[in-house]
């Protein structure tokens, strides 16, 4: 998508005003608002989000970060041919779209040594921008952006929006297919501690956590679409600048629009960790803004209130009267009051208000916000026991987990396996091959430096929620909570190729390499004896040579289906099919099935076909109507042994295996459907 910035005139008067005055920033969130209600509809983004606003948003962007906005494209691309190999209408292709290229407008409030960290972000850092995420869903609610728009991206965030209904799923299609999007486009970007994945290799880390970070069927849908020419456009860079450089903020009154934006960000950032909750009302008494905060303190999402008119009765029956947000429009003068509510244990909590009239630039009043404080003071003590915990749990030099934490989550993942003992675990321990040289050649803070760095790739190689510890000394553990053996050993060397193929501590003049120890927890295991199981397979990886992997033979009895896979095979439905038809019409026979379904081919072989039947609505899951219970059929092609040619004819079985796209709410609903399909397809046959 190329949009462009139409200039606003009024925003240049924003030059001369201080940065950080109030009643400006909120002012220009107004100025927002009377955009989206100003401007003409007609243009099918609208439905989406007012495609001035859009304009707007992709200008700061690029006005704050380029290459913020580069990878939010090249997302974008990703996840429409996702969305395409999914069977998605133009209507939903345009959705997810503009979502993927919204999906990081958080960032544009960040400041650089945060954005552009080059390593993992600390737990405090990780929050900071954490809530810009909830500030720009915050202005995408006070634009009247779709409710799907705003799920996508909030749900690529970890952000819950509640929307009112109660029906709502966890996860939408759309946000899983962003997820698998954003994931594969950050794999094969190039990054400062790591050099970038080739596609196959990134395919193979995604492979590996789908079922658990990432939706299958939306990965394997990624694939199909990476081996089509459409992918092509993923790589045309004269096409990429020109979409990129369309949205760049050529006038004075652009660059006042995006710097607005930049500091209305942090402002709203400041009022998220400042105030319990906040709210703006316009003029004509209507709420713009209903912080996330005030959704949870008030019990009304922003949905029910944003657009609607203002009474005090929303946020307490025995508001003062008159209301202060009246006398702050009369007076134009602040006003403080309290506010009682009850706890959930039905005890009275006061809270302070200030009441704050929102002036434009003639110093009218156009808007008026309240700020909401609870006053119990030891709240201002939370971010001190956060810090505390963080330095009694983690690792001093590294920042990962320490040993005394590690023995915790230990116990923790033990008891959930002895309450589940079909769900394995296991753990690898790591220890940096002749690391006694390294400090003795090259001195201890390059030691240091080798040990932050490989903490620091550790880190970014693992997606899923393993644990990783400093064990000791240049030893580190990692536990894989909900992980059999087989894929504990491919982390592993997934692992060791990375920390093998990457300099480390910016020395040409050093090549760090690493042994490991795999183990998974077995019927007789305690946490000691898992401990010592892999770290013997360790000892045998550094005495055969280091810089490779060993371990421990899992019993006969853990090579059984785990519940996990188990789970897995009640979603597949297989069925024989036995016909009797010529070779040269049983193609004709399929392609007419495919013609009268509205199914698509998604893949033909000689002896197979693969094909979808129905298709997801607007953000997926499955419908009441069978058009829209989408299912992946393979049929796989067989001649029967002993087959006598009869009349240009061969007995032929057909072994279908259908898979559901998406996940309906019951097994029963699935296996229905499959049953279905391949009854129709038999019918088509006139099979036995």
């Amino acid at each position: 998508m190329s949009t462009s910035l139409s200039p606003n005139v009024n925003t240049l008067s924003y030059l001369n005003s201080h940065p950080m005055e109030s009643s400006r920033l909120l002012n220009s969130l107004i100025e927002i608002v009377q955009t989206v209600e100003n401007s003409p509809s007609g243009n099918p983004i609208d439905e989406i989000i007012n495609i001035h606003i859009l304009r707007r948003l992709l200008t700061a962007i690029h006005f704050r970060d380029i290459q913020t906005l580069k990878h939010s494209r090249r997302v974008g691309i990703i996840s429409v041919g996702i969305g395409s190999r999914l069977g998605w209408e133009d209507s939903e292709l345009r959705l997810i779209e503009i979502a993927s290229l919204l999906h990081d407008v958080g960032k544009i409030g960040i400041p650089d040594h945060i954005l552009h960290k080059p390593g993992r972000l600390s737990p405090d850092e990780a929050e900071y921008i954490a809530s810009h995420h909830r500030v720009a869903i915050e202005i995408l609610q006070a634009t009247q952006a779709s409710q799907e728009l705003i799920q996508i991206v909030a749900q690529a965030h970890g952000v819950k929006v509640d929307t009112g209904d109660s029906n709502e799923k966890n996860s939408s299609l759309g946000a899983r297919i962003l997820a698998v999007a954003d994931a594969f486009e950050s794999l094969t970007s190039a990054r400062s501690y790591r050099p970038a994945f080739d596609e196959k290799s990134a395919l193979k880390i995604l492979h590996e956590q789908s079922g658990k970070e990432f939706d299958r069927n939306i990965v394997a849908a990624l694939e199909r679409w990476l081996d089509s020419h459409e992918s092509r456009g993923l790589h045309d860079d004269s096409a990429a600048e020109s979409a990129v450089q369309a949205n760049a903020p050529t006038t004075d009154s652009a660059k006042a629009n995006a710097a607005c934006f930049c500091q209305l960000f942090q402002y709203l950032h400041l009022m998220e960790s400042l105030y319990d909750a906040f709210y703006l009302i316009d003029e004509k008494r209507r709420v713009v803004i209903w912080s996330m905060g005030a959704a949870k303190l008030f019990g009304f999402p922003a949905v029910d209130l944003i657009g609607q008119p203002w009474h005090r009765s929303v946020v307490t029956a025995d508001g003062p009267k008159p209301d202060p947000v009246e006398i702050a429009f009369q007076s134009a003068k602040s006003n403080c009051h309290t506010l009682t509510l009850k706890d959930i244990d039905g005890n009275d909590q006061e809270f302070g208000v200030q009441t704050v009239p929102i002036l434009d630039l003639n110093q009218r009043v156009v808007a008026t916000a309240e700020l909401i404080c609870d006053g119990n003071e030891s709240k201002k003590h939370r971010g001190q026991f956060r810090k505390l915990h963080m330095a009694a749990t983690r690792d001093a030099l590294t920042g990962v987990v320490n040993r005394g934490e590690l023995d915790d989550k230990m116990i923790q993942v033990f008891n959930k396996w002895n309450a589940e003992p079909t769900i394995p675990f296991s753990i690898v321990f790591l220890d940096i091959d002749h690391f006694k040289e390294i400090n003795d050649r090259l001195s201890h803070s390059v030691g240091d430096r080798v040990l932050i760095d490989v903490a620091r790739l550790i880190q970014d190689e693992l997606y899923s929620g393993e644990i990783v510890s400093r064990y000791g000394g240049e030893e580190f553990v990692i536990l894989c909570p909900e992980t059999p053996l087989e894929t504990a050993l491919e982390r592993a060397e997934r692992l060791r190729r990375a920390i093998m193929g990457t300099k480390i501590a910016e020395r040409e003049d050093l090549r760090v390499t690493a042994s490991f120890g795999v183990a998974q927890v077995e019927k007789n295991d305690d946490p000691e004896s898992l401990m010592k199981a892999a770290d013997k397979a360790l000892y045998e990886a550094k005495n055969s040579g280091r810089n490779r992997t060993c371990h421990r033979k899992v019993s006969a009895v853990q090579n059984a289906p785990t519940a996990e896979q188990k789970k897995q095979s009640d979603w597949i439905h297989h069925a024989e099919i036995t016909t009797c038809v010529a070779s040269s019409m049983l193609h004709i026979k399929l392609k007419g099935y495919v013609l009268d379904n509205m199914a698509k081919i998604l893949d033909v072989k000689e002896d197979s076909l693969l094909l979808q039947v129905g298709a997801s609505g607007l953000l997926g899951g499955w419908g009441n109507k069978q058009d829209r219970q989408p299912v992946k059929v393979r049929v796989e092609i067989h001649e029967l042994p002993n087959n006598e040619k009869v009349s240009g004819t061969r007995r032929i079985l057909l072994k279908t295996i259908t898979e559901p796209i998406g996940r309906p709410a019951k097994k029963e609903t699935f296996h229905t459907r499959a049953s279905i399909v391949v009854e129709s397809l038999r019918s088509y046959l006139i099979a036995d």
